[in-house]
């Protein structure tokens, strides 16, 4: 669809729309019954001798931005229907006139044709090679050489001296709340939320941070260590060994990284089997800028 007429589809669903419009959930066994009684040829508008079906206004839908994802199913159709009709009233008018005639037209007709083809053949071969097994075996494989990185809930009193290290290790033992301490002693950011640093890798924290708040067991309490940043006494809450994420969280960037590869190669293989020869005698570069060319 040419964008221009597309865009005032997008604009006649948009002036319908009211002030809150909420996508509407299809109860299955409605859909399930509508899909078996309709087919797409379902006659919508007749413009002189040319009718406008469902199927037309479906493959509209399919072109229009996301949106009109929110907007109800009916101001869609109208949208959608009114201006097809519009699109196919004016498509009658250049018939009428001779203008699928002029070698423009038949230069973008042609343009269109070859390009909305290869894009067919193309998605079809993608459809046959990228499917739901082989990205399940993909991700098997993947996962399987997954090796988890050790991670590390803790939470630390940061201090400037040794001594008010020890002094908190030693009303840590007496049954002080660590996080309270925390709050009320740590010069750290993480102080007012009790001391807390959430999860992190070995990576994320300075190396004597690091070795000892990976060496501890859950729930036990370090003795003072000393840091560029001062004094840290450690709790460590818990540990866990970094986990893949799930299939269906990585699933469409997986289908999205084979599709390419795989279309790559699908051309290659085309490319290598058709007879292709260039030009030795090409006409000037810039006029490939100039639309004289296809008019």
């Amino acid at each position: 669809m040419n964008y221009r007429l597309k865009g005032a589809v997008a604009l006649a669903i948009a002036l319908a729309m009211p002030t809150a419009a909420f996508a509407q959930d299809v109860p299955e066994a409605d859909l399930k019954a509508a899909l078996e009684k309709h087919d797409g040829s379902e006659v919508l508008a007749t413009i002189g001798d040319q009718q406008v079906t469902l199927a037309d206004a479906a493959m509209v839908y399919t072109s229009l931005p996301p949106e009109v994802e929110g907007v109800p199913a009916d101001q869609i159709l109208t949208g959608i229907v009114e201006q097809l009709v519009s699109e196919t009233a004016l498509y009658q008018k250049a018939i009428e006139e001779g203008l699928d005639e002029t070698a423009e037209m038949k230069n973008r007709l042609a343009a269109i044709r070859r390009s909305a083809l290869a894009e067919a053949y193309l998605t079809r071969e993608l459809d046959k090679r990228v499917t739901e097994d082989s990205l399940r075996a993909r991700y098997a494989e993947m996962t399987g050489e997954f090796e988890g990185e050790k991670e590390v809930n803790a939470r630390h009193i940061l201090v400037k001296t040794e001594d008010e290290a020890e002094a908190l290790v030693a009303a840590l033992k007496d049954g002080a709340d660590f996080a309270t301490l925390a709050a009320e002693k740590s010069t750290g950011p993480s102080g007012p939320n009790g001391g807390s640093l959430g999860w992190f890798p070995r990576s994320a924290m300075v190396a004597p941070f690091a070795e000892a708040a990976f060496a501890m067991e859950k729930g036990t309490v370090s003795d003072p260590v000393q840091t560029q940043f001062g004094w840290h006494v450690i709790k460590v809450e818990d540990t866990r060994t970094k986990q893949p994420p799930p299939y269906e969280a990585v699933a469409p960037q997986m289908r999205q990284e084979a599709s390419q590869g795989v279309a790559q190669a699908i051309i290659a293989e085309i490319r290598e089997g058709a007879t292709v020869e260039t030009s030795e005698d090409m006409p000037p570069a810039f006029l490939v800028r100039r639309s004289e060319m296809f008019k």
